[in-house]
């Protein structure tokens, strides 16, 4: 059997609503702390993935993660580096 750490980092492609999301919860941070700036979108590569640590999009986006929903937050292959697995 693999491992994976909650904290290693999975790629994921954002939709608009996965998007809206992020700046919602950002606006929300930024309202208890104004020093944290402006909302800026993850950096994505040309295929369009952005990189985030996994528990970051279960903290995130786990309220969206339902079979039937019609605004999923990102598209649902994630990339795993194969590197990142620990054999028990």
């Amino acid at each position: 059997m693999k491992t994976l750490n909650i904290n290693s980092k999975v790629r994921i492609k954002l939709t608009p609503f996965g998007i809206a999301k992020l700046t919602a919860k950002h606006e929300e941070l930024r309202s208890i702390c104004p020093s944290i700036g402006k909302f800026t979108p993850p950096e994505t590569d040309k295929d369009g993935y952005c990189e985030m640590q996994l528990w970051e999009v279960m903290n995130t986006f786990g309220e969206d993660m339902y079979n039937g929903n019609m605004n999923f937050p990102f598209d649902t292959n994630i990339q795993i580096d194969d590197a990142k697995f620990e054999e028990d």
